[in-house]
């Protein structure tokens, strides 16, 4: 993926689309109970290979956009599987094609 690359707002992602979305970063737990804290955020690139009641995705890329010192939680040629509301939270955006030909 090029740096480049234009995104539009992607509503109702379709299989072979490539989606970019932002998932925040957790700390491991240390309460008994509730929630954990949340210590980052990475932006996660990937191909939609299946839909369902949850995505099947192939990640492309991942890179995290925090300062804090939290590891990553997928790699790159990782197969995920998200929620489609997880996507629609983190603005999910998708690539979209290149417009016209080469520049003379």
């Amino acid at each position: 993926m090029s740096e480049k690359q234009e995104w539009t707002l992607c509503p109702k992602p379709a299989i072979g689309d490539t989606l970019r979305w932002n998932e925040p970063l957790w700390a491991a737990p240390n309460k008994p109970r509730g929630k954990r804290d949340k210590i980052g955020e990475q932006q996660i690139t990937a191909e939609l290979l299946a839909t369902g009641e949850s995505l099947s995705l192939k990640v492309l890329s991942v890179k995290k956009l925090s300062t804090a010192d939290a590891t990553l939680k997928v790699k790159e040629g990782d197969n995920i599987r998200r929620k489609k509301t997880t996507l629609e939270q983190g603005e999910c955006h998708k690539a979209c094609k290149p417009r016209g030909g080469p520049q003379k």
